[in-house]
């Protein structure tokens, strides 16, 4: 994104955010999950908050797949130039509610579970994947699960204890 956003036009960069997010945030709804915000080039999706359709792990796995089936489409089709995204998947408590001054309040999660997630997300440069989900998800996930590799005693910056994860794609 960095170097996307150093050689074409602003116009360009939100041209394609906006290509990207459109498919990207419809797959979210379809799976039952909500996209709280948008952090530049990237998103956070919740799914379970504020309400649980039952089968949140699932879910929000198979939004990444088919966010990912639907990337790799565009890209083949010539639609979107070939670049890659990082999902990283994991569950857990946190607060969900509004948040911020008495001028401007949003409405977001707090808790480790978003920290992890962010740090796991990020980690999908190091392991060359795409979409990596934490132990917590994986155990939660109906079965059949799909194919994975696991990443076991993985360092998360900032957090002393290491975790378990799994690489789907």
């Amino acid at each position: 994104f960095t170097t996307r956003s150093e050689n074409d036009s602003p116009e360009e960069v939100v041209g394609l955010l906006n290509d990207l997010f459109s498919f990207m945030v419809d797959e979210i709804d379809r799976h039952q999950g909500i996209v709280n915000k948008f952090l530049g080039d990237g998103f956070m999706a919740i799914f379970g908050a504020p309400f649980s359709a039952g089968q949140d792990a699932t879910n929000a796995l198979a939004a990444a797949l088919a966010i990912c089936d639907r990337l790799e489409t565009r890209i083949a089709d010539g639609v979107l130039p070939p670049l890659r995204i990082g999902i990283g998947i994991h569950a857990g408590h946190a607060i969900a509610g509004n948040i911020g001054s008495s001028r401007r309040k949003e409405y977001t999660l707090i808790g480790d579970v978003v920290n992890v997630a962010s740090r796991v997300e990020s980690l999908n440069k190091t392991l060359d994947s795409t979409v990596l989900v934490t132990e917590p998800v994986w155990s939660h996930l109906a079965e059949p699960r799909p194919e994975a590799v696991a990443h076991p005693d993985v360092e998360l910056r900032g957090r002393s204890e290491r975790m378990t994860l799994y690489r789907i794609r």
